[in-house]
């Protein structure tokens, strides 16, 4: 599946790029400095390349956990593994790590929610999906905790301030696992912040169900044949997995706006971006 937002990269997921959008002043994003995926260790030799000599890479920003990266086995339930997953070494790349959750509080949230709903320990997909749904792990309100809690917070404001410091003419790549929830909400947050329209913010957002529509697929199957499940409850889980919903991104811009006026409001205010770094980033980042 080959879209106008597609950069080539056979072995990862979810890989686009976020130029060609309309945006302030009548310009639009520039192509090929602002792309956006999901984990990169499955990456081919091709892929390095193209990314170095093509895009000309010069940073990679890791929004996972250290628990995701290290293959940590008290989150093996969630993360499916207890393999290392880190990112590969591109020489000239600098890479960059900004956990937007803080793991250990999390698992010890959900944790707590399964011991005392009597679902402990979580063992199988369906008892870890369900936990994670009716704890609140996930859900519409998942990326509102992204951005008010002081982990998430912080990353975020680093991650503009990566955006700032990047050289002319060179690309950056930022990804979590599966580029969909921490890596939407860092496309939404520099899109808002280039005046890109928020109808196109969520179309942008919504195409992860298009780039994973084949996971998607396998994935609803799988469920299927497991007895019990309504089509409403498969959904939910799908979110959990691979795919996305347009409530998630909506509930948290209007969340933005309710508190802070704007996007670019909590941009400024709570992420410490001047209006004249956005202006920069403007000049950076549109044609």
């Amino acid at each position: 599946m080959i879209t106008k937002t597609d950069i080539g990269l056979a072995g990862v997921n979810n890989a686009r790029e976020l130029g060609g959008y309309p945006a302030a002043d009548g310009r639009t994003v520039r192509h090929g400095v602002l792309l956006r995926t999901a984990r990169l260790s499955g990456s081919t030799d091709d892929d390095l390349r193209r990314l170095k000599e093509v895009y000309r890479l010069a940073k990679i920003i890791d929004l996972r956990s250290d628990e995701e990266i290290n293959g940590s086995p008290e989150i093996a339930m969630f993360t499916g593994s207890t393999s290392p997953d880190h990112d590969p070494t591109i020489e000239d790349v600098s890479y960059i790590h900004l956990p937007v959750l803080d793991m250990q509080k999390q698992m010890k949230e959900t944790d707590e929610w399964a011991r005392k709903n009597g679902i402990y320990p979580i063992s199988g997909l369906l008892q870890m999906l369900t936990v994670t749904i009716e704890s609140g792990f996930v859900g519409d309100g998942l990326y509102i905790r992204f951005l008010e809690d002081d982990c998430g917070k912080e990353s975020y404001k680093q991650f503009f301030r990566e955006l700032i410091g990047l050289d002319e003419g060179r690309a950056v790549l930022f990804h979590c696992t599966q580029g969909k929830d921490r890596t939407g909400v860092a496309a939404m947050l520099i899109l808002s912040a280039l005046g890109v329209p928020e109808e196109v913010i969520i179309e942008d957002y919504m195409m992860t169900n298009i780039y994973n529509s084949n996971r998607i697929a396998k994935e609803r199957k799988m469920l299927e044949v497991l007895n019990g499940l309504s089509p409403e409850k498969i959904e939910r889980y799908l979110m959990v997995m691979d795919k996305v919903s347009e409530s998630t991104m909506t509930s948290v811009i209007a969340h933005l706006k309710e508190k802070y006026g704007s996007v670019k409001d909590f941009i400024l205010t709570e992420l410490e971006v001047s209006d004249t770094e956005i202006d920069m980033l403007k000049d950076k980042f549109l044609v």
